[in-house]
């Protein structure tokens, strides 16, 4: 894991950082993703199309509609979302998420599901 010194929002409450795993960009964020964190992350991920690219929410704490626009709206190649069971999850559910883009419960079935996917076994 390479931590590319990450960005952090307003106060500390804001951090994303991104790292290779594989074939894959993995994007982690931690904190609250609002409204000032969402383009933020919106760029970050239109940064890396054309990568296989995973969001790693599993310390994100609060989420807002914005930043539930930004990981589900229609890009060319939209990124798995790691998010285990518990607020943020029960708001993606809530939304269908899961209708726009794959979510996982934890990195590491996103990365193996990706990884088959580039092998053509899914």
């Amino acid at each position: 894991m390479c931590d590319n010194g990450g960005v952090q929002g307003e106060g500390d409450l804001f951090s994303l950082t991104t790292f290779e795993l594989g074939p894959c960009r993995v994007l982690t964020v931690r904190g609250e993703l609002d409204e000032v964190a969402a383009p933020i992350l919106d760029a970050a991920i239109s940064d890396g199309e054309g990568a296989p690219l995973i969001v790693d929410l599993s310390e994100v704490e609060f989420i807002c509609s914005a930043a539930i626009h930004v990981l589900l709206k229609p890009r060319r190649d939209r990124p798995a979302i790691v998010c285990p069971p518990g607020n943020v999850a029960r708001v993606l559910g809530i939304v269908r998420a899961e209708k726009a883009t794959h979510v996982y419960e934890d990195l590491a079935s996103a990365h193996d599901a990706l990884r088959a996917a580039l092998a053509g076994v899914a």
